[in-house]
């Protein structure tokens, strides 16, 4: 019993120095996306999480589902992505968490960046992915440390210095693990944020 606690002890303690090293190297994070507290219930937007109704019904049904804001910040290796949550996952309810955006003034929400924790969906562990669907490429497995998302920058043109990643969107779904960029029904999304440059 002694051995896996410190085993889990310590891979705690790395991770969260881990992400303090992450944080220090990288510029001040930004919010880029403010969510009302308690209106994760499946009915806004009434399940297509597009933004277009956002956060109006505040009849809460979740809060690990239950997006408050999203910050980025950015090295000159990683683009660092946090969703903040009423709540920590996991939960019983298997859940996703989907942030996406346009590159520059151009595009549909074709740059996405989605995290998944375990529940009832077969995982055993967290995962996240990237994919640059504006040049048309595939998901590829990235960084995840609790609701933080690691991103290299060399994966996509569109995270180039000076770059703008513009229409910031977040959405919190079930993920059923039937595969990657696989969102089940909507529980909670947001209204657009603001542009994000990079400034390294």
């Amino acid at each position: 019993m002694k051995r896996p606690l410190s085993t889990t002890i310590a891979l705690g303690l790395t991770s969260a120095l881990w992400a303090l090293t992450l944080q220090a190297a990288a510029a001040p994070s930004k919010t880029i996306i403010e969510d009302p507290l308690g209106d994760a219930n499946f009915v806004n937007d009434q399940g297509t999480g597009d933004g277009t109704f956002g956060d109006f019904n505040q009849a809460d049904a979740g809060s690990v589902s239950d997006i408050t804001a999203v910050s980025l910040s950015n090295d000159k290796k990683n683009l660092i992505v946090t969703v903040e949550t009423e709540g920590p996952p996991p939960a019983i309810t298997p859940i996703g968490y989907r942030v996406r955006f346009n590159p520059d003034d151009s595009g549909t929400h074709c740059i996405l960046i989605e995290a998944y924790h375990p529940g009832s969906n077969g995982l055993m562990a967290p995962v996240a992915h990237f994919l640059d669907a504006c040049e048309g490429g595939d998901p590829v497995e990235v960084e995840l440390l609790g609701t933080t998302i690691v991103v290299p920058r060399k994966l996509s043109k569109a995270f180039g210095k000076g770059a703008k990643l513009t229409s910031p969107q977040a959405q919190a779904f079930v993920h059923s693990g039937a595969g990657v960029l696989q969102a089940g029904p909507t529980a909670d999304t947001t209204l657009v944020g603001t542009d994000y440059k990079f400034k390294k």
